[in-house]
């Protein structure tokens, strides 16, 4: 193109040509631009090649260029133009719309054929209505709708006729057809319609899930062999939750429909079109009782998504009768007798299943069993007397069946067992080897320990330690034989029997129930030893059938063991017994003073204490004696400030530091030696000794005040004898010579040492021993359990609970002679119990039985009845473990944090800083030559080794040999083969290893507390006797070389008043129980109870006191936070 313009007659513009491939594009010669001046456009059609071109006007239109092709598009215009043609257009179309009005046309617009007719619509018509139906074009039904319903023509006016539609907005009643106005008549309409939809859906849910095979809307309580209907069990509840409920609602609602309105109307807020789920009352929980309540309104059968849960959760709560038959109104539980029969089904389908697991472990050659019993028993008052109406004692005997989950193939073989009671080893058993037999090494590791345990726990400073402690106790060598992590047992319940455990034909008529119950069939089990286990007075019983019935009913298939509890309980007795000492005694040694001083109650009984308020009282002033102790080691007027001062310069000693020195404290006050050497000045002060008790101010007996003379009267306070005179006759008279209250103890003129220093010395040994069974307990230790075991043979031996140490010589006797490795490795692995697998949390099977018969002995006051009939035999009792987890499980099913079962008891800082100033001022852990205050404890150890060594083993020998004697001469007589002399047998001197790590017990270690025999170069000077009691490495100790050495008999120790209080009854006391926690091993009192703290009123005509054990302990010293159980 030439800049100048076209200077001839050009050809004609080419226009592109299209074929199947593009051409390139040609661009015609265009003429050059107009001149500025130019006014307009020229058309098109008039520009000649040879025109001059001139700029258009482009102060009032849009610019064009002219070309030589026709316009294809048309004037470009603003959103506002195009609103304005719109609206133009609309108003021309309806102008000539050949319809009477909008809505006839809208109806022809969205003519829906019926069924089978033709369609009388265009193609354009039917195109066009089903594109916008679809949603494919830009403006879809989801713009026009909300225009129609908030269109302010859609609502009538206040003013207008139809204003009364104002009401019908949402409207459930009456014809929708009548409503003229839109928004009013939309809103009914979709109501209407969503009331339809809501309808389905819940009709849907009344049904199964196809797609879980666990779930069963309807649960039946109870069906005969036609019916096929599923009959809830066990298992079913166990499946419930509500997180699973809840997404099924979810799952199975067409839309979710149902929950989306349940939620609308329950959550509290919305965020970002999230709802808002609060702590407190979620709504996500209502929401589904509400949509259950619809269930079960809809299908009065629906009662499986709710309703029975909440039912037999009522039951398990003993909630009203009221309270259950109002909720039932609700739609929220079944009624209280369809509850009563699920239970009853269940028992039945639940002992059936244990039924059968025992019949194939029998079958497949291994006893998969063992029972626990006990006696119940409940005083019934009758308000309204007459002929057959009395109170009376109910009396019944209650059991549970646990698995042998870790049990050794032919641990229970009854041949093995009977020949080796046949070889009668238990007739070897000298003291010198059951004293032989003790760990005194363990001992002396972990009683340091506990003490460095208290000073750790005295000081927030401290406070780091407390899980190394934790992990000291846990771990080798002190931790023996723990069990298996995270081990849950599995037990069940059976049904109640009226029968009298006590008596030995009731407790063979029971043992007989109980068998049936599991399905021992006799034939399969007669190869099998069967282990049963009780309290005290069920032991005995069962230890007699034995001797008894040997030759009948495989009665010499039972072994049997003491229970745990019932025995930590017995010493708690025994240690109560020793050192309370009178009541109103000056000695700061004795329980009785230490109460006085720190504001706790005396047990009315000490033989017989409660047992909870002993243990905490106990364990209060066996703590501050320890802690006393740590302060006359540092040499410190106040232990908390000289902690605190060391804090304060960075200078508090490290773990390795403390155990260092709380070792040398328990050589100091807790061993036998130290204890014979506060008899005497002379080897309490020798000089030879390294480690010796530091000597206090001299002792000056106090000197009894004058009686005043009742003839002379005060001059400031006239009548003052005579209120003096008043308050001493009102005053109970002193004990008599033969009362059973402690009597007064007085010295021989050469007495020497320190009476109050050797009575602590002795509490801090005894009570120590029984702290350190009772922190075993539940960290499930049971080699620490077995080791005080042991301990307490010599220990009962020594004090007036005779049959005890029976007890434990006959299980010592049956785990070390007449068990084979597997049987004694099975005995230990399950004499503890944890049903919730959780660290810290292993009971005592008795204790677990007596958590059990609280419950059934609150439904026999609740209901009445006998422990044999139907309601308890096949509802309560086989269920009561169900029950007692049941309630723990709904609440973590309703979100609800479960509640602490930690006793929250009263600080005792205020008690403790009193007995601290006591023992201070009275320098109680000081030597102080000659003083006596009128009460002397026992050292029960050392005289049940005097007594043993003395001739009483050997008499224990004698009788209970007799079985082994007996089966003996049966299998002599059955192989018709010459007798053999048991004393010709070799004893089976097997020692019980309780850890694969640990040794056998070294008596010349140095932290050992017990004495050596003399070697042939010591000499018997004070400093000798020291060092064999401590150091020793010459030989190992012995009975025999105790009672030489220090088992020597005080001479002016209190005489044994002879009375064996072996069948004593335990008082309750309480409801607490402890566990340890799983972090820092910390000793926590825990409510067993489940919240259900009654207060059980005394009555004086309830003759308990016959009963000849210990049976209704109400507290677990071994728990601590929620359980047990």
């Amino acid at each position: 193109m030439d800049s100048g313009g076209p200077s001839g007659p050009q050809p004609p513009p080419k226009v592109r040509a299209y074929k199947k491939t593009p051409a390139p594009l040609l661009i015609p010669s265009l003429p050059l631009p107009p001149p500025p001046e130019a006014a307009s456009y020229r058309p098109l059609a008039s520009i000649q090649p040879e025109a001059t071109h001139t700029l258009p006007d482009v102060s009032n239109s849009t610019p064009e260029f002219p070309h030589t092709q026709p316009r294809l598009r048309g004037v470009r215009q603003n959103a506002a133009e195009k609103e304005r043609q719109k609206f133009e257009k609309m108003e021309e179309l309806l102008k000539s719309l050949p319809f009477d009005n909008l809505g006839d046309f809208l109806a022809i617009l969205f003519h829906n054929r019926p069924h089978g007719e033709p369609d009388r619509r265009g193609t354009t018509h039917g195109v066009m209505v089903a594109r916008f139906l679809h949603g494919l074009d830009n403006i879809r039904m989801s713009d026009i709708l909300p225009l129609i319903y908030h269109h302010r023509s859609g609502y009538p006016s206040i003013n207008s006729a139809s204003s009364d539609e104002q009401d019908l907005m949402f409207a459930t009643h009456g014809s929708a057809d009548e409503i003229c106005n839109a928004r009013p008549y939309m809103s009914t309409w979709a109501t209407r319609l969503v009331a339809v939809e809501v309808r389905r859906q819940v009709g849907r849910l009344t049904k199964d899930d196809p797609t879980d095979p666990t779930h069963h809307v309807h649960l039946c309580a109870a069906a005969n062999e036609r019916s096929k209907a599923h009959v809830v069990t066990w298992r079913d509840l166990g499946h419930w939750s509500l997180k699973k409920l809840e997404s099924r609602y979810w799952r199975r609602g067409a839309g979710d429909l149902i929950m989306f309105i349940t939620e609308a109307a329950a959550a509290p807020a919305f965020e970002d079109g999230v709802a808002v789920v609060r702590a407190r009352r979620p709504h996500p929980i209502i929401q589904i009782n509400a949509i259950a309540s619809f269930i079960i309104s809809r299908n009065r059968y629906a009662n499986g998504e709710l309703a029975m849960i909440l039912g037999i959760w009522h039951f398990a709560c003993k909630s009203h009768v009221d309270v259950k038959r109002i909720y039932c109104r609700f739609g929220n539980s079944v009624a209280d007798s369809t509850s009563r029969n699920a239970i009853t089904s269940m028992t039945a389908a639940s002992l059936e299943e244990w039924r059968s697991d025992v019949r194939v472990g029998l079958e497949g050659g291994k006893m998969p069993v063992f029972l626990i019993l006990d006696n119940v028993q409940e005083y019934f008052q009758v308000n309204e007397q007459g002929i057959g109406r009395h109170n009376e004692l109910k009396v019944g005997t209650a059991g549970t069946s646990i698995v042998l989950d870790e049990c050794a193939p032919g641990a229970f073989d009854a041949k093995d067992h009977h020949e080796r009671v046949a070889k009668n080893g238990r007739r070897f058993l000298t003291p010198d080897a059951l004293f032989d037999d003790l760990d005194l090494t363990h001992i002396g590791r972990v009683m340091p320990l506990h003490w460095a345990r208290v000073l750790v726990e005295f000081s927030p400073h401290f406070e780091p330690l407390l899980k190394a402690i934790a992990t000291l106790f846990r771990s080798s060598p002190i931790a023996k034989r723990r069990m298996r992590e995270g081990r849950k047992m599995k037990v069940q319940p059976l049904g109640t029997n009226g029968e009298r455990s006590t008596e030995t034909q009731g407790m063979e008529r029971a043992i007989e129930d109980f068998e049936h119950q599991m399905g021992l069939d006799p034939e399969l089990a007669k190869a099998f030893l069967f282990w049963i286990r009780g309290d005290g007075a069920s032991y005995a019983n069962i230890l007699r059938l034995t001797k008894y019935c040997t030759p009948i009913r495989n009665f010499p298939n039972k072994i049997s063991t003491p229970e745990i509890w019932h025995t930590g309980a017995t010493d708690l007795n025994s240690t109560s017994e020793n050192h309370y000492g009178p009541a109103t005694c000056s000695d700061p040694s004795s329980l009785s003073k230490c109460s006085s001083t720190a504001g706790l109650k005396r047990p009315s009984n000490i033989k017989s204490c409660d047992y909870y308020p002993t243990v905490r009282n106990l364990t209060l002033i066996w703590t501050a004696h320890v802690l006393d102790c740590w302060r006359v080691f540092f040499g410190v007027e106040d232990l908390r400030v000289h902690i605190e001062s060391l804090a304060a310069k960075n200078e508090l000693p490290d773990l390795d530091a403390i155990l260092r020195d709380a070792k040398q404290l328990t050589e100091r006050y807790t061993s036998q030696a130290a204890i014979l050497r506060s008899l005497s000045t002379r080897t309490s002060t020798n000089p030879a000794l390294a480690n010796k008790i530091p000597k206090g101010s001299p002792w000056v007996p106090p000197v009894a005040a004058p009686s005043s003379n009742a003839g002379e009267e005060d001059s400031d306070m006239p009548g003052l004898a005579d209120i003096v005179e008043g308050a001493d006759a009102a005053r109970p008279p002193p004990p008599s010579k033969d009362s059973d209250a402690p009597k007064v103890h007085e010295e021989k003129d050469d007495f020497d040492g320190d009476r109050v220093l050797r009575n602590s010395q002795i509490f801090l040994t005894d009570f120590g021993w029984w702290i350190e069974f009772a922190s075993a307990v539940p960290e499930g230790d049971i080699g620490r359990v077995w080791e005080i075991m042991k301990l307490w043979i010599f220990k009962f031996a020594g004090s007036s609970h005779q049959n005890y140490m029976s007890y434990l010589l006959e299980v010592y006797c049956l785990l070390r002679y007449e068990s084979s490795d597997a049987l004694r490795d099975t005995i230990l692995d399950h004499w503890l119990l944890n049903l919730s697998g959780e660290l810290g949390k292993w009971i005592p099977g008795d204790l677990l039985q007596e958590h059990y018969n609280r419950w059934l002995e609150d439904m026999i006051q609740r209901h009445g009845g006998e422990f044999d009939n139907k309601f308890y035999r096949q509802t309560i009792s086989p269920n009561v473990d169900h029950f007692l987890r049941m309630k723990e499980e709904i609440e973590t099913a309703f979100s609800l944090k479960r509640r602490s079962k930690t006793h929250t008891s009263p600080h005792q800082r205020d008690e403790l800083r009193l007995l601290l100033t006591m023992f201070k001022e009275e320098e109680v852990h000081l030597f102080r030559e000659g003083r006596s205050m009128g009460h002397a404890a026992v050292n029960q150890f050392a005289r049940g080794v005097r007594r043993l060594e003395a001739g009483k083993l050997k008499d224990w020998l004698d009788k209970s040999s007799c079985v082994g004697d007996f089966i003996a001469e049966i299998h002599r007589l059955a192989a018709d083969t010459p007798a053999e002399n048991p004393a010709n047998t070799p004893a089976d001197n097997r020692n019980i290893t309780m850890h694969p790590e640990s040794e056998p017990p070294i008596m010349n270690e140095p932290n050992s507390h017990f004495p050596r025999p003399p070697s042939s170069q010591s000499t018997h000077s004070t400093s000798s006797e020291s060092s064999r009691s401590t150091s020793s490495n010459e030989s190992s100790g012995s009975a025999k070389s105790f009672v030489s050495e220090l088992g020597a008999v005080d001479p002016n120790e209190p005489e044994d008043d002879g009375d064996d209080r072996s069948g004593c009854r335990l008082a309750s006391g309480s409801t607490m129980a402890m566990w340890s926690d799983p972090e820092t091993a910390r000793m926590e009192h825990f409510d067993e109870g489940y919240g259900e703290r009654e207060e059980e009123e005394e009555n004086s005509e309830d003759p308990v006191g016959q009963e000849e054990e210990i049976p209704d302990p109400k507290i677990n010293p071994y728990l601590d936070e929620e359980q047990v159980v």
